[in-house]
Order: C-alpha cells, then structure tokens, then sequence
C-alpha cells in the first residue's frame, strides 16, 4: 500500500497532494511501469479521505498520461519516456472566434462565449480610469512587441496558471493569432512546412495556408498527434494544441509530449507550436500544465489569446518566443506597429493585474462546468446508444450517436431547427472510420440546450 503523507494544513489540496506524490514516485522509476496502484476505495478507506479525494487525483494522472484505467483491472502505471534534460514539474491555439447570428434555434456550435457574464460595469469602470488621467503618453505608438506593463501581467499569469517558463521580453503581442502568425511567417521565412494535426481547428489550417506555409496533415490516434508519423514527413514545424485538441478533445499525455519534444531536438530548426486552445477551462482536477514548462531547450512557441476566456472582440493574444527566436524577432519586426490600441492594452493590464481576470475566469468556469455537465447527463439519459468522447474539458463535446445514415440524421436535425457539427468537415485529408458530431455548450442558454438535446433524442428513437 502507498504510503503517502498528507498535511491539511498545507496550500495543497489534499487530492494534488496524492497526485504529486504518486507522479513523482512513476518519475522516479519507485512505482515501476505495468505495477498495479491500489484501487480508489480501497487508498481512500488507508488514506482515511474521501473517495471523491482519490478520483479526483487518479484522474489527473491518467489525464496526463501517467497511469492508466483497464476495464475490470485498476489502474497501471504507463510507460514515461523521460528526456535526461528535462525537469517536468506542474507548478512550475486558442481558438480565434467571431460571434455569429444563429440560423438554428438551437446551434451547438463551440464557438463564442456567454457574454451574459462579461463584467461590462467593471470594463467600463477600467476604461474611464485609463481615460480619465491626463496620460498623453498612451496615445503615443509604444512598443512593436505591446506595452512593458500588459507583457508583465500576461508573464504573471502564464507562470502562475498554466506554468510557462518565461520573462516579459519573450512576449510578443498582437491582435489575433492571424496577426502573430503572420509575424512568426516573417521571423521562420519561407520554405517551411508545418505538420499540423488531422482533423484540425479549420481557421488555424486555413490561416497557415493563406500565410504560405507548406502544410502536411499528421493523423492523430487516443494520444495526439502521431508523432512516428510527423517523424517521416517534411515538416520543420508542428502545430500541437496539447491540452484539449479541438476538435477531438485528446490531451497530450506525458509519454506523447516527450515524445514530440525528442522529434524537435532531433534538428536543430525544428519548431513546436503549442496553441494553448482554451486550457483555462478544465472541470475536473486542475488544468493540464503547457507543453512549453518542459521545454528545456527553446524549441516550443507558446501562443495563447483572451478571445475565449473574455469575449471575442477582446482582440488581443500573445506569443511566447524562445529566446533563440528574439534576434530574428527584432530584425523581421522592427518596421512593425504593435497592431493592439495601447489604450486596450492599458484595460486589459488592469483587468489583469487587479484580480478581476482570475475572479471572471472563476465565474465563467463555474458556469461553463454546469453546462458541460448538463449537456453531458441529458446525453447519458437518451434510451439509444451514445458515446461521448473530450468530456471534462473545453467548450465542446464530441459524440457518437451510431445512426447509420448521417446525412438523413443531419436533415432531420435541420428540419426542427438543430445544428450539430459533423467530425468529418475538420478533417484536411481523409475522413473518420465513424462519423461523430461536435456539440458545444458556451454560447447555448441552458434551457435552449435542454431543448434541442430532447428534439435529438425525439429523431434518435423515431429513427429506431
């Protein structure tokens, strides 16, 4: 049995404090790969905690890769490949998104945000502040890279949340992941090629396109992109979003992110793009830490955006640059404008800086965690056979209805005004072995999305 001892009184919850224990034990090689850990209930009742205490740990590990659950066997610990220089700690593409008008009356589309939520008093409150002093100097051009003091906040926060190594002069600022795209086209040059993952965010894929980047789709198994498949292609790039990858919603396990990292040392050109796609919001345990904390040798761009955790016309992400990248930086963007007005920067740097960002983020998880699992329980409930996979995370589900004819399952849906998203319109090449469908729960009222989960389960069971 683990011996594992845990201290109230520490900072830690008591389920991390289980996981960090368990975690760093498999690291160490102390629990050994294939070895049996003991069953939830069983740890609970030696541990004298709750059984809700020990799922809650047993499923970060397994989120992560660490372990893993066999039917009617227990959990396992897995094979970690370990880089011998990297120190993989936790404490050490986002989706750009425009609003659109409904044609459904019950869209379950991912994109968007409930702005129902979005602290209008308190903007308006920051932007008089910002406004109301004589500050001439923020009508000025500023810096091509965003103001020092919004670069600072955004270093703050990626260290603290999402454990990102990096200083304030690794930020890069920008008016939407187009806009750092194209400037990172300027900083790589031409004749480069990207492996991005199939089926892929269709915005991200045409965006690269348009940008001229050579792009080579990577098939993507229950653990990510396949890295052995990235290995035999042309690609100096990989576009990875490792925390939920939209649209199937796999996190990155540990073994597959080192194994992606072992593929950029393999050269010395090769890149990571980790578009950190609406990490903020996990439901279950903590969230899954950024690829780039493991980053040890300045091979991964980090690119993040407050379109999904604020509101879409929040046009403002960011771009973590790898120290090697800052000289290219300088020299392809020195004719460059920061394309964010400094009087926006100036607002989102008090939003940041005062708390407001953590506590609207702690709102909005709240909220979205009720409609995920709203969404996920009325799913559970239809009398037909349903498979939901990416639960627990992000902005969408993705579920398998086992209909065999989805265009006459999709024209029903239509008729009563029912919009759900085939898999199969993500795919750049090829198409799924089973057509799924993503349903999104963000923008949806809740009472509208009861209604429109009842009208699916009507055409499901008239279809038997």
């Amino acid at each position: 049995m683990l011996t594992i001892g845990l201290d109230a009184k520490k900072k830690e919850p008591l389920y991390q404090q289980i996981y960090l224990y368990i975690r760093n034990e498999i690291k160490s090689g102390a629990l050994p790969i294939e070895s049996k850990l003991p069953s939830a209930r069983r740890l609970a009742k030696h541990m004298e905690v709750s059984r809700n205490t020990v799922d809650l740990a047993y499923a970060q590990l397994v989120a992560e890769g660490y372990i893993e659950s066999k039917p009617k066997r227990g959990f396992f610990v897995c094979q970690v490949e370990e880089l011998a220089q990297l120190d993989i700690t936790v404490e050490n593409l986002d989706e750009e998104v425009e609003e659109k008008i409904p044609a459904y009356a019950y869209d379950f589309s991912s994109a968007g945000v409930d702005m129902e939520q979005f602290p209008y008093n308190t903007w308006r409150k920051l932007l008089k502040e910002v406004l109301i002093d004589d500050n001439r100097e923020i009508f000025q051009k500023g810096m091509n890279q965003g103001d020092l003091e919004l670069r600072q906040a955004i270093m703050y926060y990626l260290r603290q949340s999402r454990g990102v190594n990096v200083q304030s002069s690794q930020i890069v600022i920008g008016s939407g992941m187009e806009n750092l795209l194209f400037l990172l086209r300027q900083i790589m040059g031409k004749n480069q090629t990207i492996g991005i993952e199939n089926p892929v965010y269709m915005n991200a894929h045409s965006i690269l396109k348009q940008l001229e980047f050579g792009i080579c789709p990577i098939s993507m198994d229950e653990d990510g992109m396949r890295v052995d498949e990235l290995e035999k292609s042309d690609a100096d790039i990989a576009y990875v979003t490792p925390a939920h990858q939209y649209p199937t919603g796999v996190v990155l396990p540990i073994r597959r992110r080192n194994q992606l990292m072992k593929w950029a040392l393999g050269q010395e050109n090769r890149y990571i793009i980790e578009d950190d796609y609406d990490s903020e919001f996990r439901y279950h345990g903590k969230p899954i830490p950024a690829l780039q904390g493991i980053d040890k040798s300045g091979k991964i761009i980090y690119m993040g955006t407050f379109s999904k955790a604020i509101a879409p016309a929040i046009r403002v992400s960011y771009m973590v640059l790898p120290k090697g990248l800052l000289p290219k930086y300088q020299e392809a963007a020195k004719g460059f404008s920061c394309s964010v007005s400094r009087i926006d920067q100036a607002v989102l740097t008090s939003f940041l800086s005062n708390g407001y960002f953590e506590r609207h983020l702690n709102r909005m998880r709240t909220l979205y965690k009720d409609k995920h699992d709203c969404m996920v329980s009325l799913l559970k409930e239809i009398d037909h056979p349903v498979t939901i996979h990416g639960q627990g995370a992000g902005a969408h589900v993705l579920v398998d209805f086992h209909v065999k004819n989805h265009e006459q399952f999709q024209k029903e849906l239509e008729k009563v005004s029912v919009k759900i998203y085939p898999l199969s319109q993500y795919y750049i090449e090829g198409k799924p072995k089973e057509e799924q469908y993503i349903l999104g729960f963000t923008r949806m009222k809740k009472e509208d999305m009861i209604e429109g989960i009842k009208k699916i389960k009507q055409i499901l069971l008239f279809k038997e």
